[in-house]
C-alpha cells in the first residue's frame, strides 16, 4: 500500500502541524526527577517552552526551583527523565549523544544568584574570556561583542575596571552580559536579584524586561511577583519538587485554583 505524503494530506484537507501553526518546543522536559541520596528534590517535572517565551517559576523556598534549572543545564544531571533543548535530548542513565553536552552549554545561558565574576580580570575580560575559549572568537572580535553588550546594559564605562569597583547590581548586569555573549538560545535566571538591595535589583529587572521585550527566550526563577505577573508569558508554581499550577501569568497570579498556591500567593503578593 502506497504511503500518504505531506502533499497527499494537503490534498485531502488534512493540515500538517506546521500548517496548523503548531510550534515545535525549543525546550521540553519529560519526567525529570532529581534525588540526593534518599532525598528527592524533584518528583517528576514535565514542561515545555517555545522560542521567545518568558516563563517565571515561583514557589516557596526549598521547592526545587533552582535544582530544576541546574538539571536543565546539566550542572546537576537528572536522576530520571529527559531534557530536550533545540532538538538535542539528554536522557538520565543513557550516554549523551555526541557533542550533546557541548550543545547544551552553547544553547543555554545561566545567570546565578551570586555573580561569579573573576576578580583578577577586568569587566571587559570577564565578558570576553568565554567567547574566546568556547566560541573561538579572536580577542578583537570578543572585545567588540563585549562592548556591545556592556553598552546595552549601561556599563561601557566600567569595561576597564575590576568587579570589586562595581556595585552588586552592576556586577549582576556584567554577569548577564557574559551569558549573552555566548549567543544562547535560552537564558536561565536563578533568582538574579535575591542578593541585591531592592533598589539595586530594579536595575537588573530593567535589563531582563528589555531582553523579554526583544524576544529572548527566558526561564526565570524569581521571588519578584510583579515581574512574574507583568513580564512573563506563563507562570509555574512549584512546591515539594512538583508543579502545582501553571498557566497564563495574570490568571495564575490573580486566580489560582490550587489551594496550596492560593496560600503561597496570599503570603507573598505585592511584597
Amino acid at each position: 500500500m502506497q504511503s500518504t505524503t505531506m502533499t497527499d494530506l494537503s490534498a485531502v484537507g488534512i493540515k500538517t502541524p506546521a500548517q496548523q501553526g503548531m510550534q515545535t518546543p525549543l525546550m521540553q522536559l519529560k519526567g525529570v526527577k532529581k534525588s540526593f541520596g534518599i532525598h528527592q528534590v524533584l518528583g517528576g517535572v514535565n514542561l515545555q517552552m517555545n522560542a521567545g517565551e518568558v516563563l517565571a517559576i515561583i514557589g516557596p523556598s526549598g521547592s526545587g526551583k533552582s535544582t530544576l534549572l541546574r538539571c536543565i543545564n546539566q550542572l546537576e544531571p537528572p536522576t530520571e527523565g529527559s531534557v530536550m533543548v533545540d532538538g538535542v535530548t539528554l536522557t538520565a542513565g543513557s550516554p549523551a549523544p555526541k557533542n550533546g553536552l557541548a550543545h547544551f552549554r552553547r544553547a543555554l545561558g545561566m545567570v546565578f544568584q551570586s555573580f561569579n565574576l573573576f576578580p583578577h580580570l577586568t569587566v571587559l575580560q570577564n565578558v570576553s574570556l568565554a567567547q574566546q575559549r568556547v566560541l573561538g572568537r579572536s580577542k578583537a572580535e570578543a572585545n567588540a561583542r563585549s562592548m556591545q553588550l556592556l553598552t546595552r546594559v549601561g556599563l561601557a564605562n566600567k569595561a576597564d575596571q575590576y568587579p570589586s569597583r562595581c556595585s552588586g547590581g552592576q556586577q549582576q548586569r556584567i554577569a548577564i552580559s557574559r551569558a549573552l555573549a555566548l549567543d544562547p538560545q535560552i537564558m536561565l535566571f536563578d533568582e538574579p536579584t535575591s542578593a541585591l538591595d531592592p533598589e539595586v535589583g530594579l536595575e537588573v529587572l530593567a535589563v531582563m524586561r528589555e531582553l523579554a521585550d526583544d524576544g529572548m527566550t527566558m526561564m526565570v526563577v524569581t521571588h519578584e511577583m510583579r515581574f512574574a505577573e507583568n513580564v512573563s508569558d506563563r507562570v509555574i508554581v512549584m512546591a515539594d519538587g512538583m508543579i502545582l499550577e501553571e498557566g497564563a501569568s495574570a490568571t495564575v497570579m490573580r486566580n489560582p485554583t490550587n489551594q496550596r498556591v492560593q496560600q503561597f500567593l496570599s503570603a507573598v503578593r505585592d511584597r
